[in-house]
């Protein structure tokens, strides 16, 4: 083996180059229009027998609305049938008629952040035009826009029988303000934007020897929020 150099510097120099971020890293959910997020709540059942069509949730006054799939640590899919709080002394609530039994005591992780599956396109744009506004091409003193915009594209390889993209196609069909809905966007480095938008009607796509897509135009409506997940302390900044 060949002796390295006697000379060679002892101290390492710093590598400055900026680390890369996939595009496709990006993750986008549905989360409610009010209230607080739920990243992961613990929700235990009494027992439940199989094709029964109620259950006995406990949980720390967890609110699950009606349609919600709760996924037990024996592997059980549950869906609820009415919104039900789970709280300390357990309730019960309705639900679709179970397709195996869960026995007591088993947990389930709650969320209440609905994952947008398989999207192929979810970064939003934004945009400024902070001017006064321009009337038949002319700066007028009718008002001062505060321009910040977003819009954005969402396009899943999800059909109707994913509950999501049911969701979105089911809101791009009515007319404002019942297309409301909030979106969390959450990219690798750490950057969280949430916004309130207007979901537009799917258009529905499909190529020779290609997977048919769903695509939604999904613009502001609301109210525009970010947020370093990178801090001690991550907060919402008014955008």
């Amino acid at each position: 083996m060949t002796n390295p150099p006697a000379n060679l510097p002892t101290t390492n120099p710093v590598d400055k180059t900026p680390k890369t971020y996939s595009a496709t890293d990006v993750t986008a959910y549905l989360v409610p229009l009010t209230g607080v997020l739920i990243v992961g709540a613990s929700i235990t059942t009494g027992a439940i027998a199989k094709a029964a069509v109620t259950a006995t949730l406990t949980g720390a006054g967890i609110f699950i609305p009606s349609g919600t799939v709760l996924e037990f640590a024996n592997g059980v899919l549950i869906t609820t049938a009415a919104d039900v709080t789970a709280d300390a002394d357990g309730e019960a609530v309705a639900i679709v008629a179970a397709p195996a039994a869960v026995p007591a005591g088993t947990a389930a992780t709650y969320t209440n952040l609905l994952e947008i599956p398989t999207a192929e396109a979810v970064t939003p744009q934004l945009a400024d035009n902070e001017e006064t506004k321009q009337v038949h091409g002319r700066g007028t003193p009718i008002r001062v826009v505060n321009g910040k915009d977003l819009t954005a594209t969402i396009r899943t390889l999800a059909g109707l029988d994913n509950p999501v993209a049911k969701r979105l196609w089911l809101k791009g069909l009515k007319k404002s303000p019942n297309n409301v809905e909030r979106v969390l966007w959450v990219y690798p480095d750490g950057l969280a934007l949430m916004a309130t938008v207007n979901v537009g009607v799917g258009k529905r796509g499909q190529g020779p020897m290609q997977t048919m897509t769903t695509e939604h135009a999904a613009g502001l409506s609301g109210g525009l929020w970010a947020a370093n997940l990178n801090d001690a302390s991550p907060t919402w900044e008014a955008v």
